[in-house]
């Protein structure tokens, strides 16, 4: 199933695998190797006659609390599922040390981690050996555990090595939200074991076992890094949206469902490429291999676009 958000395009796929998942999202299996880019990249389709949309998506925040059961299904349109395509990176303090402008990026990591926690469990309990059960409340408690927040709050003027620890410790925190909630996985209603994508619910381990030395080490990087917020309108704002972007589609979209965690560097290439047709806007630059366009303005700040899967 293609599904369309404004100007950016998420593939999710889905397939019947015969391998049962485990029963238990501590024992998982078949991650792809850390560090791994898993995003290909693609020349658009069909053409397009205007410039990359300028307008602001704004990520949904999580809940404070899990709603009630429904008996209506999750689709693709959920607040919860869908990462955000460009905001404003987060203005932080004018100067001072990295620890305090990331004061509010390790408060959010500590509030997803824990959210993450609850939605595996919610997403175990509905689990036997023979049938997957979830309901709504299952599905709300998961995209509560949305890492969009903790992204929002990733300042730009951080110093190379710092960004890195961070964006490996945003990473863990969307693979293990891709893991619970990529594809098709997660629906209301029960279906056999069997039936179940063999890649569902199963690459959340990895990255839940590294978080408390990731976090560690970033914030270790943090206490001895100085820090001079960047412009919002600068090259390294657009920088940290764009590697975030990377992480998310990594993690979840492209039929991926989790397990990519950013342990090297996502190098970015500013540089303008044609496709050699005039009805299609070039693009403005490569992260990690993957073009991208890149549009600032005054009212939106900057609106980025992956051209991925």
């Amino acid at each position: 199933m293609m599904v369309r958000r404004g100007r950016r395009f998420v593939g999710w796929s889905r397939s019947i695998g015969t391998v049962v998942v485990l029963a238990t999202l501590a024992a998982c299996a078949g991650s792809p190797v850390a560090g791994t880019a898993t995003l290909t990249p693609t020349t658009p389709s069909s053409p397009s006659t205007s410039a990359p949309s300028t307008t602001r998506s704004t990520p949904p925040t999580p809940s404070s609390s899990a709603a009630a059961p429904s008996a209506a299904t999750s689709s693709d349109t959920s607040t919860g599922r869908e990462p955000p395509g460009s905001t404003t990176a987060a203005p932080g303090p004018a100067s001072g040390t990295a620890a305090e402008a990331l004061a509010p990026f390790f408060a959010e990591v500590d509030d997803i981690d824990a959210r993450l926690s609850a939605a595996a469990d919610a997403i175990n309990a509905g689990l036997t050996a023979e049938e997957a059960t979830f309901d709504q409340q299952t599905i709300d408690t998961v995209d509560a555990a949305a890492p969009w927040a903790a992204a929002r709050a990733i300042p730009a003027g951080l110093d190379a090595a710092t960004e890195q620890a961070v964006l490996l410790v945003y990473s863990n925190l969307a693979s293990r939200f891709g893991a619970l909630r990529g594809g098709d996985c997660l629906q209301v209603g029960t279906v056999p074991r069997s039936t179940l994508n063999a890649d569902c619910f199963v690459r959340g381990h990895e990255p839940k076992a590294r978080m408390a030395g990731d976090i560690a080490a970033a914030r270790a990087a943090a206490e001895s890094s100085p820090f001079a917020a960047a412009s919002p309108d600068s090259r390294a704002a657009a920088e940290v949206l764009l590697r975030v972007e990377y992480i998310n589609k990594a993690n979840m979209g492209c039929g991926t469902m989790g397990g990519f965690i950013a342990t090297e560097p996502l190098p970015i290439e500013w540089v303008t490429e044609s496709f050699g047709e005039p009805e299609l806007a070039p693009t403005d630059g490569r992260v990690n291999g993957v073009r991208f366009r890149a549009v600032s303005t005054a009212s939106a700040g900057w609106t980025i676009e992956l051209l991925a899967c």
